[in-house]
């Protein structure tokens, strides 16, 4: 009874319904809350407290920020009854509610849009020496199609354009980048998404570094690294934690450059690796347990694209009896 009675309990205030009903809807930071309930952060502070406790929301802290999402008792729908907004003077609030949330979301787009233009030369620049991102995302997508999605992990999601493509397909998307900028562009591609609530009930955006995952091992089914692993300074490593949180018979879809001399990426792009050869990949994936099944090159421009993809071999009976070994993992 006293998990119930909890639940009653933190139900029990019109300003925690408000949140609920809020972060069902978007994703939210504690800020971002308190300018559309026009309450206090003390006050919206200790309402999430209450929640938290109850399991009806998940705080998860982001650099300075802390972001609000349905807990697990939200996710699996036990709860979806409370929350029809009924059609009187009581729904008021909420619809108000509603309405600033819209202002929140509009702000999150014109932040993004702010940026996109701060950078659109640059990235212009490095866009006209590949074949075009349409090309290498069907590529992907054909690829992916033919073993489904299951749980998915984007390692540096960037500005969350995997999230645009395969978040509505998986059965779970988890995005993870070690900026808190790019976060927040992801957040906003989220939130403007044609089925922004339905997506969200089972996408996760998460601070994190692919040198040391925040994830247990054998979670997901298929692992991205779309243009991420030449930011590597040890890419083995990278790849060795992606195959750690792969489940057997799982997928790692490489996506980056062949090898190259264009200096420029090095010095004003921040890459730390000109690409990779396939005898590099290989090599990568054998030592992490990977059995390299594709590999395919998009020319054009002085850039060609690779695409690797590598299942993960299945446990063997020794593997089995191993004890697991002590991983602490970063909260």
């Amino acid at each position: 009874m006293t998990p119930l009675l909890n639940i009653m309990s933190a139900l029990a205030d019109p300003t925690r319904l408000r949140i609920v009903l809020l972060i069902r809807q978007l994703e939210l930071s504690v800020s971002e809350l308190v300018q559309i309930l026009g309450q206090s952060q003390p006050r919206v502070s200790r309402h999430i407290r209450i929640l938290s406790e109850a399991g009806i929301v998940e705080r998860r802290r982001e650099g300075a920020w802390v972001f609000l999402r349905p807990g697990a008792l939200l996710a699996d729908g036990t709860l979806e009854p409370l929350f029809a907004i009924p059609g009187t003077e009581d729904a008021k609030p909420v619809l108000r509610d509603l309405e600033r949330l819209e202002a929140v979301r509009a702000a999150r787009a014109e932040m993004a849009d702010a940026y996109f233009a701060s950078h659109a030369a640059e990235w212009d620049s490095l866009r006209s020496l590949h074949v075009a991102e349409a090309e290498v995302e069907s590529a992907m997508a054909a690829l992916l199609d033919k073993y489904g999605l299951g749980q998915v992990l984007d390692i540096g999601t960037g500005t969350g354009r995997m999230i645009e493509l395969f978040a509505a397909s998986a059965e779970r998307f988890v995005a993870l980048d070690n900026s808190v900028e790019m976060l927040r562009l992801a957040r906003a591609k989220l939130a403007g998404l044609p089925d922004a609530v339905g997506v969200q009930a089972h996408t996760e955006i998460v601070l994190g570094d692919f040198n040391l995952l925040p994830f247990d091992d054998a979670r997901f089914d298929t692992v991205l690294f779309h243009q991420v692993l030449h930011y590597a300074q040890t890419p083995d490593r990278a790849i060795a934690e992606a195959a750690r949180v792969l489940r057997p018979g799982g997928r790692l879809l490489v996506v980056d450059f062949a090898n190259h001399d264009v200096e420029e990426l090095r010095s004003v792009h921040a890459h730390a690796r000109l690409g990779f050869a396939d005898e590099m990949m290989a090599a990568y994936f054998t030592a992490s347990d990977l059995d390299l099944m594709t590999t395919q090159t998009l020319e054009g421009g002085k850039l060609a694209v690779k695409i690797w993809l590598g299942t993960r071999k299945a446990e063997t009976p020794a593997q089995l009896n191993t004890p697991p070994k002590l991983r602490i993992i970063a909260s």
